[in-house]
Formats: structure tokens, sequence, C-alpha cells
């Protein structure tokens, strides 16, 4: 394992689990091998009370065999698995919180990454994901023995997770029926490809899946959340109450109107927001985005009064501030939204069908409650690279960067951070017009890419 990717907590050293969403790689490489998936469910197993543990996937390849050795690996530990099949990641974290002898939960999926990635992340009892101390306690016991030989037979049920789902769904959302709408749903060729069907059609809504068909290789390929373009185009000419744009996991959700206008992150956010607020609902009048919601939306939300506290990446920080300033509502522009109530990670469903209530509630449709704030022209370059040198030691990137900062001066911003699941620096410029903007954007890429990129 010398050469899995490093991270660090608390001055101790990750060396299978990720900085940011549990354990992410190519499938078949370490430490998304046989060995090391079995011996991940014995040690599940080993650090578990007697109870059960729920696993599902979503549509890669890879993952029949890879719960295949998570549930061998489990068996060998003597643990009753429940099989939840293909499902989506907040689905299952939802099941696990609701199912009283739940102990863990563990889906196999690697959200938004290419369908040659595949990864495994695990909720505890609560549904909330593994802190990072559990982790390092779950690495020290895999990398620490020989190969687990498991038993032929795995004790293990089959269920249907969807009933549940939608029952904890009527619950937050208060209403029965939704009345018979009309949405378009982009499930990315992933998790909730017909999960969410049945969801929608037990809430009595239409949803017409407009994404492409899961073949095991092609999720998040020129769709769902990633390439919401499509859903947008189709939206304008539907006739359809809103669109749906899920990742290969479902926990990331974009939203398209009737316009043909696309809801990002920040958004969805403001809207939700100003709904709670309306209620009394929007504990501390606070919300929580990271540093890369656009300029726009924070000016909005600050004219609208509403207190913003902000994180650098990741869903997991945006959690961890709004337990620490008292939140309720949290957001990545990407679409992660997290929303306490419910879950303490994003589930794009939950999110769709909020919306959906609340129109009908008051009558309206998406394009009607647009937040209305200009958002700054903003573009993300993703570059892969060889290694995650510090870009200090890059050499020309402290001078280039120096350059277009001060090129941008008070009418728009740079953030820079390396993808926490893969070999990623990602560079995110916001400016005044899209000219400025790529052409700082395209020379800071450049160096990147003649120094470390792939």
């Amino acid at each position: 394992f010398l050469e899995l990717s490093r991270c660090y907590t608390n001055g101790m050293e990750k060396q299978i689990f990720g900085q940011t969403d549990g354990i992410r790689g190519k499938a078949g490489e370490e430490p998304l091998t046989e060995k090391t998936m079995t011996r991940l469910g014995w040690a599940l197993g080993r650090l578990s009370k007697q109870g059960v543990v729920l696993i599902g996937r979503d549509t890669r390849e890879s993952g029949g065999w890879i719960v295949d050795c998570i549930k061998a690996g489990l068996s060998v530990m003597s643990m009753k698995v429940v099989d939840c099949g293909i499902l989506p990641t907040p689905a299952l974290a939802i099941l696990v919180k609701e199912r009283a002898e739940a102990i863990f939960g563990v889906m196999v999926t690697a959200s938004h990454n290419p369908a040659d990635d595949n990864g495994v992340k695990i909720f505890n009892e609560d549904g909330d994901k593994l802190s990072d101390e559990m982790e390092l306690e779950i690495e020290d016991l895999i990398l620490a023995g020989d190969s687990v030989v498991a038993p032929a037979g795995v004790m293990s049920e089959s269920v249907d997770p969807a009933e549940v789902y939608v029952e904890c769904l009527r619950r937050q959302i208060g209403m029965h029926d939704l009345g018979k709408k009309k949405i378009l749903v982009d499930s990315a060729a992933g998790a909730a490809f017909s999960f969410s069907k049945k969801v929608w059609s037990s809430l009595g809504v239409e949803a017409d899946e407009v994404g492409a068909v899961p073949d095991g290789r092609n999720i998040n390929l020129n769709c769902g959340a990633l390439y919401p373009e499509k859903l947008a185009e189709l939206m304008a000419k539907s006739g359809a109450e809103l669109g749906v744009a899920l990742d290969g996991d479902a926990d990331r959700v974009i939203l398209a109107d009737g316009n043909g206008r696309l809801w990002d992150g920040d958004r969805i956010l403001a809207a939700l927001a100003r709904w709670l607020r309306q209620e009394g609902k929007l504990i501390n009048n606070t919300v929580v985005l990271t540093e890369y919601s656009n300029l726009g939306a924070i000016k909005y939300l600050e004219t609208e009064g509403i207190k913003i506290e902000k994180v650098v990446n990741g869903d997991k920080e945006v959690l961890r501030k709004c337990r620490e300033v008292g939140a309720v509502l949290g957001a990545e522009v990407s679409g992660h939204i997290i929303y306490l109530p419910w879950l303490s990670s994003s589930d794009g469903t939950m999110v769709a069908t909020w919306f959906v209530a609340q129109l009908a509630r008051e009558g309206k449709r998406l394009a009607d409650v647009w937040p209305d704030y200009e958002a700054l022209p903003s573009r993300q370059w993703g570059i892969f690279v060889k290694e995650k040198r510090p870009l200090e030691e890059v050499l020309g990137w402290e001078d280039e960067l120096g350059r277009q900062r001060a090129m941008l001066g008070n009418m728009g911003r740079i953030f820079v951070r390396y993808s926490g699941t893969e070999n990623k620096l990602r560079i995110l410029v916001e400016a005044a017009d899209d000219k400025i903007m790529n052409e700082a954007g395209d020379k800071l890429s450049k160096v990147i890419k003649k120094e470390i990129g792939l």
C-alpha cells in the first residue's frame, strides 16, 4: 500500500480513505481490489456490535464484485447483510437511520467520477459519514493482517428500499400526494435511474427519465448533474414543471426551469433559505457556503439579510460548520445541499421533492421563484496531474497567479485546490466578463499542464 495517495488527519496519515468522501480509486487497483475490499468487510465486522449491515451500489459494472467482496468479509464475522441493490447513496443513509438494528451502511459508488472509478462510502447507525478517527481505526485493521478467507455462504436478505424512503419523504415534506405534476429527470445513468421513478410515482408525479440508460460503463458520461445543459434545452419545450439532474449516486442535484435556466447549488440554496426563513425554520438566520460559491449569490443573500458562513470545500466541511454555528442549511455550488433535519449529507431527490411540494402549495412554477441575482461569469478548470505537488513548488505558478489576480482586481477572484478524491487540480475563476475569465484560467492551466500535468 506504499503507493496509495495519502492525507493527514490530526497528525495521522490516511492510506486508504480519502480526504473528503470515503474510499475512491480505479476499480481493480489498490485499494479497490478483492483482497482489500474483503478485509474492509471483515474490519467492519470486527468493529461492530451484533447488528445488521445495509449495503448498496450504483450502476458501475465493477460494483457487483466489490459488493460481493465486502459481503464475504462481513460473513467471516457472522454479520447479517441486507443487500439493497442499486439505490442512491442518501437513500441508503436514510434506511440505516430508519432500521433500528442497522449499525453500518456501505455504499459502493464513486459518485460523480467516471465509470472506471469506484469507491466506498460508509455510514454509521445515525446515517452520518464516518469520522476521521473511525476511518483510521478501520485502516489499521485492514493493513494489519493477512488475507481473509471467507466462508462459502453469506447470510443476507434482499429488500426493496423505495417504500421506506418514500414514507420518510412524506413525513419531511408534509404531503402524501403532490398532484398531477410533470417533471423531467436525468439520473446520469446512475443509482437513481429506476429508484427515482418509483419515488415520484408514489407521490403522484409523472417523471420522465431523459438521461442515458445505464449499461455499467456510461454513468456520468455526458449526462446528469455534471452535464445539465441537455436537460435545460428539453425543459424549454416540454411543458414540465421542473427538471432534475442528478449525479451518479444522486447526492448532487441541479434543477432546470421552464425558461431553460439552470439552478446550481447556490441558486437552490437561496430559494430554500427564503422559504425556511418565511416559516421561521432558518435557525440563526444563517447558511453555510463554500469558497466556490458565486459572488453574485453571496451578495444576494446578504441583501436578503441572511448571514453567511464559508468553508473551503467539501460537504464534510459544510456539515462541520453547520453544526458549529447552529445552521440547518448549507450547500456547494456543485449541487450538494445539506439540510440537517433530513440528513447530515446531501440528497438530490429530497431537494427536488421539496421544491415540487413547495411550488404545489404556492401554486407556482419553478421559473416564478428564481432568485433574481446576476451571477458573475464563472468557470472551473480541472487539470489531471501526475502528483499533487505543493503549488508554491511549481515553476512559474506563483508569478502567473499574481499577474492574474492583479488583472482581476476587485472585479473577480481565483480559487485553487487539489481534488480530495482524484489526482486533479481545480482552478475556479470569476471575472467581470467571459474574455478576462477565460484568459486567466487558460494561462494558469498552461503552467500546471507544462509542469505537472498528465
